[in-house]
């Protein structure tokens, strides 16, 4: 998947909830991408019916969010692209599924891509690192001739 212009992620650095329950560990993963607001349940209780949906291989429409969450559909499928620009969530015809089967995999699936990505762009700073070695060789030496 090329990242370039489809996906940017943003990951906070939080410490891990201090309750360790389903609904503390779903609010959590909504702040780390930077998903959720304050004290704002929609997020993490869409994550919810998302991954559930997910891990049984049925994935969830817009629709389906609208009825259980009963929150405009405008509303659902805003958060539902926020999802998909974070790159937790995809879109396959009508449904929405986690990127993979379940949040470890998806999680995994994210970790290789950015390892991919910061590869190549290590690469680039390489090169790029080179070309400004270069160039300020190049300056000191014309400043020693004059």
């Amino acid at each position: 998947m090329d990242m370039s212009s489809t996906e940017k992620l943003v990951i906070k650095a939080l410490n891990k909830p201090a309750k360790g329950g389903q609904e503390e560990i779903l609010e959590w993963f909504c702040e780390v991408f930077d998903l959720a607001g304050k004290n704002d349940p929609l997020e993490p209780e869409m994550l919810r019916q998302i991954a559930e949906r997910s891990i049984k291989g049925e994935g969830i429409t817009s629709k389906d969010l609208n009825k259980r969450l009963e929150t405009p559909r405008s509303t659902v499928i805003y958060h539902l692209n926020r999802f998909i620009y974070s790159g937790l969530v995809v879109r396959k015809g009508r449904k929405y599924y986690l990127r993979s089967n379940d949040m470890t995999s998806t999680l995994e699936e994210m970790q290789a891509e950015m390892e991919r990505e910061f590869n190549r762009m290590m690469e680039l700073a390489g090169k790029l690192d080179k070309m400004l070695e270069s160039e300020a060789y190049g300056r000191r030496r014309k400043e020693r001739e004059e």
